[in-house]
């Protein structure tokens, strides 16, 4: 992102010299939770100049709406880790559907080790299913770790067990692992272009009727997650030209549903994707002076 420099900048000119002091130094909250939680954080609203803030926020704001279909972030928090710091395995179901980090780490330079985002590999959610007795498992089998390169925008789902590596060395907040992070929320329907809004509403509302009719109508088993789904719009019939999934985190909750209960050769994130790639081509929007996009989450919980 564009403005990671000039936050990088801003860190950078509070920290330079240790024996000025200034308000902006007593900002810092040292969250230590035993045995989960240890780092120094801090708002970043209250922290970056405002602009930057702003340019931060937008340009957030903007991956999330069109490489998620979110449409707002949580509070950005601004934290550093030196020696000792870290944060043990976690899950953060309630807060969003996706977590983010966007290092302002000088990783090149570190001094320390550790540090890494660590996130549970999806086989670990299931690991019976794929259990080899005959194979050894070590932790980089469990695991994927992120280094907190420069710019690196990691976003994930946060509902699998995830953590920060122990930091091991610096105790230079210059030298320090530097991350912002929060999640992206607010996954709802919204149109781009010059689709009339109001009877794109009540033509989606009609078919989101429909869908949710029929997925009720099958026995399946639970699902949880979300399912954004980007649909292309001809202006000139008001009908569906293409569809694409933006993402996709759907789990399948156990309840005992027999294979025979589905459709053979389907799963049933494949039967929940098929009804609702079959009720949005149906979607017949007014015609337009040029083609609109339409954004669809579909939250499962």
């Amino acid at each position: 992102m564009d403005v990671a420099g000039d936050l990088r900048a801003h860190f950078t000119s509070r920290f330079s010299n240790p024996l000025h002091t200034t308000g902006h130094r007593f900002v810092w909250d040292y969250w230590h939770v035993p045995e989960q939680y240890t780092l120094l954080r801090t708002p970043a609203d209250q922290f970056f100049p405002e602009e930057d803030y702003q340019r931060l926020e937008d340009a957030l704001l903007d991956y999330g709406e069109q490489q998620l279909g979110c449409r707002g972030i949580s509070p950005i928090w601004l934290s550093y880790y030196v020696d000792g710091c870290r944060q043990e395995l976690h899950a953060d179901s309630p807060h969003g559907p996706w977590a983010f980090v966007l290092s302002l780490t000088d990783w090149e330079h570190r001094g320390f080790t550790g540090g890494e985002t660590v996130i549970f590999k999806p086989h670990m959610l299931d690991f019976w299913s794929s259990f080899d007795p005959a194979k050894g498992f070590e932790f980089k089998d469990m695991v994927s770790l992120v280094q907190p390169h420069f710019n690196r925008l990691t976003v994930f789902d946060g509902r699998y067990p995830h953590g920060v590596r122990p930091v091991e060395g610096t105790r230079d907040p210059l030298k320090a692992r530097l991350v912002l992070h929060g999640w992206f929320t607010e996954p709802t329907p919204f149109f781009e272009g010059p689709v009339d809004e109001e009877a794109a509403v009540e033509a989606l509302n009609s078919v989101l009727e429909g869908f949710y009719e029929a997925l009720e109508s099958r026995t399946l088993p639970g699902m949880f997650g979300t399912l954004v789904v980007r649909v292309t719009v001809a202006g000139d019939s008001g009908r569906v030209k293409a569809m694409r999934c933006l993402t996709d985190t759907l789990v399948q909750v156990p309840s005992g549903v027999e294979h025979e209960q589905l459709e053979v050769g389907s799963s049933v994130r494949q039967q929940v994707f098929g009804l609702v790639c079959q009720h949005l081509s149906a979607l017949a929007f007014p015609r337009a002076t040029g083609d609109s996009e339409v954004t669809v989450p579909f939250i499962f919980s």
